[in-house]
């Protein structure tokens, strides 16, 4: 398998996952009241914030896991040049829980941001169902992008490994 379908393969299944996942724990969380505020207890805020710092925690060590299983079984070859490995994932953390953890924080603290602006353009919050529309897109794409940049640093991590084993 290239490292590109691997890529969408392992992506997909994230998204689709984080987006079940999520969606049922936001209905299931705000079902009562009907409307989520966008700060203040059970908002909008702290669910994204939570949600934020969980989600790249969890898929960080899941797809690690998995990763280095395919690389040592032989399903997914590190020698390929993974696409769109750049200087910025080779610069993070290679282990997965300060991987996931140093992401979460940084996607927490923008995701706050973009909602303290939308609080600040006059939004109050979201009925339930736009709430939990928003969740899944959110947690759908963010899981999706998670599993790649996971993935794309093993993968990194990998090969610096081989190479400097090689010399």
């Amino acid at each position: 398998m290239s490292t590109t379908s691997y890529i969408r393969t392992q992506g997909t299944i994230a998204a689709i996952i984080n987006v079940v996942v999520n969606s049922l724990v936001t209905w299931l969380s705000h079902r009562p009241t009907g409307f989520v505020p966008l700060t203040g207890n059970g908002s909008m805020a702290i669910d994204v914030f939570v949600t934020s710092i969980v989600l790249p925690f969890l898929v960080s060590r899941c797809v690690s896991k998995g990763v280095r299983r395919d690389l040592d079984a032989g399903r997914l070859g590190a020698t390929d040049e993974p696409p769109g490995a750049g200087r910025v994932l080779s610069r993070l953390p290679a282990r997965w829980w300060a991987f996931g953890l140093l992401t979460g924080v940084g996607v927490a603290v923008v995701a706050v941001g973009v909602l303290s602006l939308l609080g600040a353009l006059g939004w109050s919050g979201l009925p339930l169902a736009g709430f939990v529309a928003f969740m899944a897109v959110y947690t759908g794409l963010f899981g999706y992008a998670m599993t790649r940049w996971v993935i794309l640093r093993q993968l990194t991590e990998r090969r610096a490994g081989a190479a400097a084993a090689g010399r």
